[in-house]
């Protein structure tokens, strides 16, 4: 095989580098300094950068890779790496566990490299074939993995494969270069890394429970006794959050995992509950019994109480 076919990625690169180091020096982006510089391991050239588009949140780049590359290395990063092959074919080789192992690549076909880890290829084709490099932040990663489990340990857990077709990813992908070209805002880039971080986290990566058997009990604990201290006053479900400790979305699943539940209609059957202690010591008007179960106006009060107990709290009380 011929030697490494550099020369055009060369001349793209020295024209791309010192625009995106010189942004890089300016603000603190999601991606990794490494991401940034993984170009200079490859063998392509560059047609599209989203970091020079002002995207912070994800970084997608375009290349047209050369017909034949007898041996390269790719640079190791902490974010996750995705190639989706967009145009063209070419025979691939991955070199693993001391051989080498190959596949076709074709429009469609996916190739994964975890973060930390580095990739060993070659390849053969008649004709350039395209592809689109997605590196994925790792603290994007992270963030989701602790939405989805609290404590996993999710980076030994990513795919690195040398080929896979997912549907879902490739379309995500092509969608955020159309977005680049369109001059979408990195609102756009934020949403779709955080979608397929959820995505590969719960397709491709094998979630476990952490070890702490316990968590979910004490931190829905913290959340009732936060909502039985302040059943007279307004509470959010970002307060509840931050009294047990998690994000909304972990309360979430935790309530309805545990109590049935969502916290908020908890917190309702709880206020109901106090309602009918008031009303059956008979001492204090309704009224007031609504204001201390959290609501401003009565009205609303009788409406929730006669939803959750079937009779207006007056007939409750007469009964």
């Amino acid at each position: 095989m011929p030697k490494r076919q550099k020369q055009n990625s060369d001349h793209t690169h020295k024209h791309n580098t010192p625009t995106i180091d010189s942004v890089y020096n300016r603000e603190l982006g999601m991606l990794l300094h490494e991401s940034l510089h993984a170009y200079e391991s490859l063998c392509g050239t560059q047609i599209s950068c989203s970091w020079i588009a002002g995207w912070r949140s994800l970084l997608l780049r375009s290349y047209v890779d050369p017909l034949e590359v007898e041996d390269m290395t790719t640079m190791a990063t902490s974010d996750h790496l995705i190639v989706l092959v967009t145009a063209g074919s070419c025979e691939i080789e991955s070199y693993d566990s001391g051989r080498w192992r190959s596949t076709i690549y074709r429009p469609g076909h996916l190739g994964m490299t975890s973060p930390d880890q580095v990739a060993r290829l070659r390849w053969k084709s008649n004709k350039p074939h395209h592809t689109l490099h997605l590196h994925l932040p790792s603290g994007t990663i992270e963030t989701v993995a602790e939405e989805l489990v609290v404590g996993a340990s999710y980076l030994a857990m990513l795919p690195n494969l040398l080929s896979q077709t997912d549907p879902v990813i490739a379309t995500t992908m092509l969608g955020l270069e159309s977005a680049v070209q369109n001059g979408a805002p990195d609102l756009y880039a934020e949403t779709a890394a955080h979608f397929l971080a959820v995505h590969l986290l719960t397709r491709h990566a094998r979630m476990q429970e952490p070890r702490r058997e316990h968590w979910r009990d004490n931190a829905l604990r913290k959340a009732d006794t936060f909502m039985q201290e302040h059943l007279s006053g307004s509470v959010s479900l970002s307060q509840l959050a931050n009294a047990a400790g998690l994000s909304p979305f972990q309360l979430l699943r935790a309530s309805k995992a545990v109590w049935g539940e969502t916290p908020l209609r908890r917190l309702t059957r709880l206020r109901m509950e106090f309602a009918k202690r008031l009303l059956e010591q008979n001492y204090l008007p309704i009224t007031e019994i609504a204001f201390e179960c959290g609501y401003s106006n009565p009205s609303h009060f009788a409406t929730a109480f006669r939803r959750h107990v079937g009779v207006t709290p007056m007939e409750y009380r007469q009964r």
